[in-house]
């Protein structure tokens, strides 16, 4: 009876185990199961991710903006310019830029307004004031005093033909026509610049003729030179100073076939004594354009360009603007 039962509890032991055994056998397959389900899981999520599109990352960038330092006062020669960079106006009804109680256009940045100031050639070598006001003059906000630095020039003679030095009724008539033409395009200058880089030579040769020079033609005309002559064959290639609107383009008595350019901010480029003129009237142009061919047109002693800068109302020499805008 002994024996009997113990083998029943030995069998009923080995079930047991065998039991425990298919039980862990089943939850090592459920567990492997799940693994694999928990896999797809992440990988189906991983691809929905990929597909969704990324949100911009938002980069927050300072603006270091140049510091500009506001000076109080500047030196100027005549036959010069000069740029100069203005705070704002306290008063904005008194915004208006004066130098010599002379209204100069300026154009706004972002931290400073900058305009350009000129000397004339004929210069009474007084200094002078810039400032803010309203319309009437008044409200001044001083802004800078300009000191004059004495220039000299030098003297030159030209023969050229005897009816370019002593006009004629005719050549007279012509004469105050096209000067009526000229002072109505130098009294509409763009206000906006309508340059954006620094302005550049027309030409990389000899300067036969320096602006400023007292001129003595036939040993007896006396006049100032208010350009500069560069040395250039007929046929030269002629290009602006810089991006602008061509405002003349015709033939005139002096300066023969002639272009002049309006840059804005009262800036006028001038370019000479052209045997031909590849632009028009109204026709705008950018840095290098190509205007027109270097000639002999006009009152000539030989083929040349003559390029003239005027700035406010003044001629000045063109190197002068050349490097107030490098």
């Amino acid at each position: 009876m002994k024996m009997v039962n113990i083998m029943k509890i030995v069998k009923v032991m080995k079930v047991m185990k065998a039991m425990k055994a298919m039980k862990a056998m089943k939850a090592m397959k459920a567990m492997k199961a799940m693994n694999r389900v928990g896999q797809m899981v992440l990988l189906l999520h991983s691809f929905a991710c990929a597909l969704k599109t990324p949100k911009p990352i938002k980069i927050e960038v300072k603006n270091k903006s140049k510091k500009v330092e506001f000076v109080k006062s500047r030196k100027i020669s005549p036959g010069e310019v000069i740029r100069v960079h203005l705070p704002f106006a306290k008063n904005k009804s008194a915004n208006i830029f004066y130098c010599r109680k002379k209204k100069i256009m300026y154009h706004s940045f972002p931290d400073y307004n900058e305009a350009f100031i000129s000397e004339s050639y004929f210069s009474k070598m007084k200094s002078f004031n810039c400032y803010y006001a309203d319309k009437w003059g008044k409200n001044k906000q001083r802004l800078l005093m300009v000191s004059n630095i004495p220039k000299e020039f030098p003297s030159e003679r030209l023969r050229v033909d005897k009816k370019r030095v002593t006009l004629s009724k005719k050549d007279l008539r012509r004469f105050l026509r096209e000067k009526k033409v000229l002072n109505k395009v130098y009294a509409g200058p763009t206000e906006r610049p309508l340059f954006v880089k620094g302005f550049a030579l027309p030409l990389n040769s000899k300067v036969t003729s320096i602006y400023g020079s007292k001129r003595v033609f036939n040993n007896s005309k006396v006049s100032q030179h208010l350009g500069t002559d560069f040395r250039a064959m007929v046929g030269t290639p002629i290009k602006s100073s810089n991006a602008g609107k061509v405002v003349l383009a015709r033939d005139l008595f002096f300066t023969g076939n002639t272009v002049i350019v309006d840059h804005g901010l009262g800036i006028f480029t001038v370019y000479g004594h052209l045997s031909k003129i590849n632009v028009h009237e109204g026709e705008k142009v950018i840095p290098f354009s190509l205007l027109g061919l270097a000639g002999a047109t006009g009152r000539v002693s030989g083929p040349h360009l003559h390029w003239g800068v005027k700035v406010n109302g003044n001629w000045i020499e063109g190197s002068s603007l050349v490097e107030a805008t490098n």
